[in-house]
Order: structure tokens, then C-alpha cells, then sequence
């Protein structure tokens, strides 16, 4: 049988966008602002070319990223990278509180950085008109958007979900940035955990070795 739409939508968050696809575009994001150039304008051409629901601009003004277009595409990777780095504070946060306020300062960004682009101003432009209200005409409204963008719906199941987003304690891992998939796990691969299941492994022989040394009726049973 047949999936109608509305069923489809209702499987949706906010009727928005997939819970899969939400938690891989949050995941890749922050994941992609970690290297030694964390401006490099291919890994964000690349992460924008995944998932474009990210650009607060449609994505034939940015992609590619041109020569003509780099100041517009530049924009978006500013965007990006600040909203990122939001949610990065959140999904390392220990506490509630910090987590719900860096979650929501993230959002408001990206709400913010979305008018900017929608008007085509730049920050500077709004830094020098400094006038009563202009901030707040930009936005448009203090209420929420009618329009649930993407990133809103990712961002929304990013506070449904805190306790699964977790931080990859391998310090060689190249991506730590995860969302647990069962409960109990610690690391976001196998790949990451062997070098700890390895140690922990090594600790127990030298702990057991040690206990049967200190121990004469133990070495002897080992010994007949």
C-alpha cells in the first residue's frame, strides 16, 4: 500500500525534514569546521553541495562558488561556520541550561543571518545604520517564522535528542561529533573504540598477571 503525503509529512519533523537526513546534516556540519583551515572554501562548497536546506539563499546564487558569486557564497560560509560553532558549545555542554542557550542562540543566528541575505545587506551595512528599529524590520517579526526552514527542524530535534549528541573521546578521530545510534555507546565507530578496547584489554592482563604473582596458590594451580 501506498504512502500518502500527509503520512509522509507527519513522519517529518515539524513536517520539515527527515530525522535521518536532520541528524546527518548536523553532524556533517559540525564535523566540517574542524581542520587547520576551518575557512576553506571547498569544505564548504562540498557540505553545501550535500545539503543545500543549510543555505539561507537558493543554491544557484552560491553553487558553485565562483569568482562572480564568491562575496554571496562567502556570506553563507560566514553563516555557516558561526552557527556551527554554536552548536558545537551545545552539543558539548554538560548542563541543560548552557545546552538550551547556545541551541537557541544558534538558531536566532541563523535566523538573522538568513534576513541579511534575504535583504542583501552586509553586517557592516547594519553596524553603520544603527538606527531605532532597523535590526528588528530586518528580522521582521517577533514571532516565528510561518515558514519552517530546515536547519529550524534539525536544530528542534537537536533538543529532543541532547543525551544521544556525543563527542568521540578518540583523540585521533577526524569527525568526533556524533549522534549515539544504541544506548551505552561511547565512541562513534568501532574503528574509533579498538584503540580503548585495546588498552582496557592490556590493563586487565597486568592487573590479573600482577594478582597471580602476589598470589602462591594461584601460580601454582597455573604452574601444574
Amino acid at each position: 500500500m501506498m504512502t500518502n503525503s500527509s503520512d509522509n509529512s507527519r513522519r517529518r519533523i515539524l513536517g520539515t525534514i527527515s530525522r535521518g537526513r536532520a541528524e546527518r546534516l548536523l553532524v556533517e556540519w559540525l564535523n566540517t569546521d574542524l581542520g587547520d583551515t576551518p575557512e576553506d572554501a571547498n569544505a564548504w562548497e562540498r557540505l553545501f553541495r550535500r545539503y543545500p536546506e543549510i543555505l539561507s539563499v537558493p543554491a544557484h546564487e552560491v553553487l558553485p562558488c565562483t569568482e562572480q558569486n564568491f562575496e554571496r557564497f562567502h556570506q553563507q560560509m560566514e553563516m555557516a561556520s558561526s552557527v556551527g560553532a554554536d552548536l558545537a558549545r551545545a552539543w558539548e555542554a554538560t548542563e541543560l541550561r548552557r545546552f538550551e542557550w547556545y541551541t537557541w542562540k544558534a538558531q536566532m543566528q541563523y535566523e538573522y543571518e538568513a534576513a541579511i541575505a534575504k535583504h542583501n545587506v552586509t553586517h557592516l551595512e547594519v553596524d553603520e545604520v544603527n538606527l531605532p528599529g532597523f535590526t528588528a524590520a530586518l528580522i521582521e517579526s517577533d514571532e516565528p517564522p510561518t515558514i519552517v526552514t530546515p536547519v529550524e527542524a534539525a536544530i528542534f530535534h537537536l533538543r529532543h535528542n541532547r543525551r544521544r549528541a556525543l563527542c568521540c573521546p578518540n583523540p585521533d578521530c577526524p569527525a568526533p561529533y556524533f549522534l549515539a545510534s544504541k544506548k551505552g555507546q561511547k565512541f562513534c565507530s568501532p574503528e574509533c573504540a579498538k584503540p580503548s578496547q585495546r588498552e582496557s584489554k592490556r590493563r586487565w592482563w597486568a592487573e590479573n598477571r600482577a594478582k597471580g604473582r602476589s598470589n602462591p596458590k594461584l601460580s601454582k594451580r597455573r604452574g601444574k
